[in-house]
């Protein structure tokens, strides 16, 4: 029993139940997940500020030092000229001031015009020292020593590093004197220390603005790390101080925390792009490393100066989903055993409509570009409304094949494509005609019985037909015993003269091979008569509203025709108008047959033959080409004598040529009666 197109629906929408409930248990996952990603999210987002506000606080420590150094210590600073008292003095208040800042561990100021650099730090006896230090050779000129009382001794001291130094060339000088305000260095390590750690500066100016020195003052990161090491995030999350690119400001080996160094490993090795995140902003990341997925949130710390910083918070990503993927796993296990029964059911319920309509599908794309398989179409299916639909298709397959055979190919498949119904008119258009005939067959056919005649003259036909089509051109209407093509029809097409014209050379060579076969046959041997011309004619629809033919009419179209039936005259099989000729050019050889004025047309014309294909033509055809076109202009001339020998001359080489017999018989008449009144060589052919 054929089942219906309904109840094979409500089976298939069994299917869509089941999947439904799939879906909802999708959407609990995906409500349950968003929700603990927002919670995650949100912690993060608190972590980070913190981490940004605590950074930001770290940063802001220096700027009451510069400000200290600017106003109290060095309100007119000369580094070079001040007294031995005066320094002292000085000393005194930057130790003062250094005790206050446990973090900082040298404030310093550089002068711009001598490169003499004063600073204060805390040696490895916890004694404040003050330095004053030449830049040409890195030698301290005067020290101080603040003891633990706050007594402030003169000392001889020993700079770590024995290299000349010139502070304006370092870093930390050369990006405050470029910059307004205080900036902050990247990290790096200190010349004199070699201890990983940063740098505020900020230029020390001129009322015109030039740079007179720079104060600074040099930060450790120890202290940094440990802060950091504060934010426990779950149990293997960890926050970060970033530079562009994700390299971290705090060195691993300064962390104590337990998962800072695979956790900054990871983050080093992302490829990360902080280039359009602005203050205020986060971005969210996810990435593996060595196969661990991290979640990470990042945002810029506003911080003065080229450096960017960036606060970060990175954990692995199992921390929070773990639940979540519990649940889903068990959510999917359940859901593919039902999805199985369901598709079990659906698919084959599925089947008996898909694989049908799909096959039924393929047809109809064939079809539609009027390609017809062999085999005979038929689909097998228990929809009787598929069933009835693979019928219809079946008798619209022989409709087509059928109008097919009556109408060109090519022309359907343009209409098609462009969804143009087709209506009466025509467009002026360059186009190249092909009349060909097969001579002798009104004759031969006389002996034949129908079936014969219509069997003999469509295997001419066949090979006619599939020789244009394969070079572009269409069969626009069969004549009796000859056919009507096309060159750049429907659509245009560069080199349709080449076309046409190689196309009848393929013709000639088709049908030498098939009468060498039907001359051992003792049948009919097929001769061919073509004519070719390239004009400007109306090309299109012609006939009645109801019925027409896609054809073309004009001048050009009955010289094609004309020469086509002078080809018996002049006994060649390819005639050839001069248009064409010109312009398929020298891919062929040629020869000028003769000049004519046919019926119906004044004006005279050239014509010619293709020899063959440029190179391919034998010596002594082309020799005798060459004495038959000398003798044609004699002959155009009115030297009746010469040119007949020159016939002559081109007979002895090429005996069997019919064109050469036909003009020196003309020479011979018109020597006998004389050459017509205004005479210029022009033959007018009575043949239609």
């Amino acid at each position: 029993m054929k089942l219906t197109l309904g109840k094979s629906i409500v089976l298939l929408l069994v299917s869509l139940l089941l999947g439904t409930a799939l879906l909802l248990g999708g959407v609990a996952y995906i409500t349950t997940r968003n929700s603990v990603v927002s919670l995650r999210r949100d912690l993060f987002k608190q972590v980070d500020e913190r981490v940004q506000q605590q950074v930001q606080a770290y940063f802001d420590r220096t700027e009451p030092v510069i400000e200290f150094l600017e106003t109290a210590v060095f309100p007119d600073p000369d580094i070079e000229e001040a007294s031995a008292a005066h320094w002292k003095e000085e000393a005194r208040l930057l130790s003062a001031y250094l005790k206050t800042e446990p973090d900082i561990v040298w404030i310093y100021y550089a002068e711009e015009s001598t490169g003499y650099m004063l600073g204060c730090n805390i040696d490895q006896n916890g004694r404040f020292t003050v330095s004053r230090i030449h830049s040409d050779n890195g030698r301290i000129a005067q020290g101080y020593v603040v003891e633990k009382d706050g007594a402030v001794v003169s000392a001889e001291l020993t700079p770590k590093n024995p290299n000349p130094y010139d502070p304006r060339e370092r870093p930390w000088y050369q990006q405050a004197a470029e910059n307004e305000g205080i900036i902050w260095t990247p990290p790096y390590g200190f010349l004199s220390t070699r201890v990983v750690g940063i740098t505020a500066a900020r230029a020390r100016r001129g009322p015109d603005g030039n740079v007179l020195g720079v104060f600074g003052a040099d930060l450790e990161l120890g202290r940094l790390g440990a802060f950091l090491d504060e934010f426990e995030i779950g149990e293997n999350g960890s926050a970060f101080l970033l530079l562009d690119g994700g390299a971290s400001v705090v060195p691993v080996s300064v962390r104590k925390h337990i998962h800072a160094a695979p956790l900054q490993e990871a983050i080093e090795s992302h490829v990360w792009d902080f280039s359009e995140l602005e203050i205020e902003e986060t971005l969210e990341e996810q990435f593996s490393h060595r196969g661990v997925d991290y979640l990470s949130l990042v945002q810029p710390i506003d911080i003065p100066g080229p450096t960017r910083y960036y606060a970060a918070v990175v954990v692995p990503r199992t921390e929070y989903l773990d639940l979540v993927y519990r649940n889903l796993y068990v959510t999917i296990a359940l859901g593919i055993v039902i999805l199985a029964i369901a598709i079990t059911l659906g698919v084959g319920q599925a089947r008996k409509v898909t694989k049908p309509l799909a096959r039924i599908s393929e047809e109809l794309d064939s079809l539609g570009n009027l390609q017809f398989r062999d085999s005979e179409f038929a689909v097998s299916s228990n929809i009787r409304e598929v069933a009835s639909f693979n019928d219809s298709v079946g008798k619209m397959k022989v409709s087509l094949r059928a109008f097919s055979r009556y109408v060109p190919r090519d022309l359907v498949r343009l209409l098609l494509s462009r969804g143009d119904e087709a209506n009466l008119g025509g467009v002026l258009r360059k186009v190249t005609v092909v009349f060909t005939d097969l001579a002798g067959f009104t004759a031969f056919s006389e002996s034949l019985t129908p079936d014969d005649a219509f069997s003999e003259l469509s295997e001419f036909l066949e090979i006619v037909a599939q020789c244009q089509e394969n070079r572009g051109g269409i069969t626009s209407s069969f004549t009796g015993d000859g056919t009507l093509a096309l060159f750049n029809a429907p659509e245009e097409e560069k080199g349709h003269e080449a076309n046409a014209c190689l196309s009848a050379m393929e013709i000639l060579r088709e049908l030498h091979e098939l009468n060498r076969k039907r001359r051992e046959m003792g049948l009919f041997e097929f001769q061919a008569r073509i004519g070719i011309n390239t004009a400007d004619v109306l090309l299109g629809n012609l006939g009645t509203r109801e019925r027409f033919a896609y054809t073309a009419i004009g001048d050009g179209v009955n010289l094609a025709s004309r020469l086509e039936g002078l080809s018996k005259l002049y006994g060649t099989e390819i005639l050839v108008g001069i248009d064409c000729r010109e312009a398929v050019g020298e891919q062929l050889e040629w020869r000028l047959v003769d000049r004519i004025a046919v019926v119906g047309r004044k004006q005279s014309t050239e014509i010619f033959e293709p020899l063959g294909l440029a190179g391919e033509v034998g010596k002594e055809i082309l020799e005798a080409r060459d004495s038959y076109e000398a003798a044609l202009f004699l002959y155009f001339e009115g030297r009746l004598e010469e040119a007949s020998s020159g016939f002559d001359k081109a007979m002895a080489t090429w005996p069997e040529d019919g064109a050469t017999k036909v003009l020196r018989t003309r020479c011979e008449h018109y020597l006998k009666v004389g050459l017509p009144e205004n005479w210029n060589g022009t033959y007018t052919a009575r043949v239609k």
